[in-house]
């Protein structure tokens, strides 16, 4: 229901402001009376009035510096004045008029043009505050981080901010609210709707994909609520973009499966070691017993569990997070060996193929991460060639230079490194795949943690080196990881 009209009258004569306020209050107007200029101007700054009843000739402030004081007020610029004089002379009418004046009626008045006048004026001054106000809302609206869609009751799109309008492709929603949303979402959605009418009705919150996102994989949360928009049932939904909270979310799950995982990896060594030293210990007593028996068999039992046991090694490092020491070795033989596991890895559907630069330098490394690094290097690029292809792993020398370091990332620095190459035939990757591929727990496969690549990028980078990457959709990816040469030369046995 809409509040009357308040009128405030200013006139320093008792007897008429007195016939102002008797008449107002009988047309349902709401009043207020004030006998000189300094109290209109305190009461219009109190009440903010729908219009001024202003009186031209009073002492001390007239009515014309009412006006002008009136509009230099940016509070009250726009409140409407209704002058009345019993000047009636043009010069008198414009001078009200240039003051601010909105309207002018002189004394003796017709009470029906008075009445008239005011309703006129009201009207256009409550059209003009609602248009303001809405035009305030529709900024708010439009500036607010999250979406937010007012529609009518079958969907009809009336208004959408920024915010919802960015997130689909080149910033162009649909008309229909629900034509964005996947069939199964609509219709969970329309039946929590149905019959949902009057105001602070709520449904909600619901996650969904979108259809046409801006970014794919894009997850909204929406919240749906009935309102009266422009004296009709309408509904306005709330849209948040929860995208990045939802991966965060998946991220503390993985992070927290592989805290368990390194719990239980720690009971498992021990049990799986204690088993080993038992294979290792009775074959060694076999060997000394029976010592006519051919013993290549008998070697090749130790070798296995001297191998598990190194694994298990590994494993315990990984599981308590620590590092190994950092000592200097030959690449030649890292590679060799990773390039024996690969093999036996990727299958006979992939060619490997083995390139290494003569009397390569000693690299300073840990030798369980170095493997860790190619093998999940040789581990990807296997998955990109489902149907079979070509891998190559290769090592060289090569010197970086002052003007090359911009040119390699932001990790590269001047000096002389061993370069370990990984090449494959596959899938390759789009620029946007590749923008993020060394992000943790970001994966494009179906499994998997997405902790290959990010593993390879910390181990290499506290080994002082640095990952380059070259990639083109249906041509291969290739890896470059460089390794400083190390300082100090140890002889290694090659």
């Amino acid at each position: 229901m809409i509040s009357p009209a308040t009128i405030l009258v200013v006139d320093d004569e008792a007897h008429s402001r007195t016939v102002l306020v008797n008449m107002l209050k009988m047309e349902k107007y709401q009043v207020i009376a004030a006998s000189n200029g300094r109290e209109g101007l305190a009461a219009a700054a109190a009440h903010r009035p729908d219009v001024m009843l202003l009186d031209v000739m009073m002492p001390g402030i007239d009515g014309y510096e009412v006006c002008r004081l009136l509009r230099a007020d940016p509070m009250l610029l726009h409140m409407p004045v209704l002058l009345i004089s019993s000047l009636n002379d043009r010069e008198s009418r414009l001078q009200g008029l240039e003051q601010g004046a909105d309207d002018f009626i002189t004394k003796p008045y017709d009470i029906v043009e008075l009445r008239t006048r005011l309703r006129s004026i009201t009207r256009l001054n409550r059209f003009r505050r609602l248009s303001e106000e809405r035009a305030r809302f529709e900024q708010a609206l439009a500036s607010a981080p999250d979406g937010i869609v007012l529609t009518d009751t079958e969907g009809a799109v009336l208004f959408a901010n920024n915010a919802f309008c960015r997130l689909f492709e080149e910033g162009s929603p649909p008309t229909e609210f629900f034509d964005c949303l996947p069939a199964a979402t609509q219709g969970t959605l329309r039946e929590q709707l149905r019959g949902l009418t009057g105001a602070t009705l709520r449904v909600g919150p619901c996650e969904t994909a979108i259809l046409r996102p801006r970014c794919p994989g894009t997850i909204l949360e929406i919240t749906a609520a009935s309102l009266i928009w422009e004296e009709k049932d309408a509904w306005q939904f709330n849209v948040r973009d929860i995208t990045e909270k939802k991966v965060l979310e998946t991220q503390l799950l993985q992070a927290q499966r592989l805290e368990l995982l390194g719990q239980l990896a720690g009971g498992i060594v021990h049990d799986v070691n204690n088993l080993l030293t038992s294979i290792m210990g009775s074959s060694q007593m076999f060997q000394l017993e029976h010592p006519d028996m051919p013993s290549n068999r008998m070697d090749a039992i130790l070798t296995a569990a001297k191998r598990g046991a190194a694994l298990l090694k590994k494993l315990l490092l990984f599981a308590r997070g620590e590092d190994g020491k950092m000592v200097a070795v030959d690449p030649v033989l890292l590679v060799n060996e990773v390039a024996g596991i690969a093999e036996q890895t990727c299958g006979r559907h992939i060619a490997m193929k083995v390139d290494l630069a003569d009397n390569l330098p000693d690299i300073l490394a840990d030798a369980n991460q170095f493997h860790q690094v190619l093998m999940n290097l040789c581990v990807n690029a296997r998955d990109a060639m489902p149907q079979g292809g070509s891998l190559y792993l290769g090592a060289s020398l090569r010197t970086i230079g002052a003007e090359q370091v911009n040119a390699l990332g932001p990790d590269a620095q001047p000096g002389d490194y061993v370069v370990f190459a990984v090449r494959d035939t596959g899938t390759g990757m789009p620029p946007a795949v590749q923008a993020r591929i060394f992000e943790p727990f970001y994966t494009t496969k179906k499994t998997g943690t997405g902790l290959g690549l990010a593993t390879v990028l910390r181990v290499t980078r506290r080994h002082r080196g640095f990952v380059t990457v070259e990639s083109k959709v249906g041509t291969g990816t290739s890896f470059s990881c460089y390794f400083p040469v190390a300082a100090s030369p140890v002889q290694s046995g090659k």
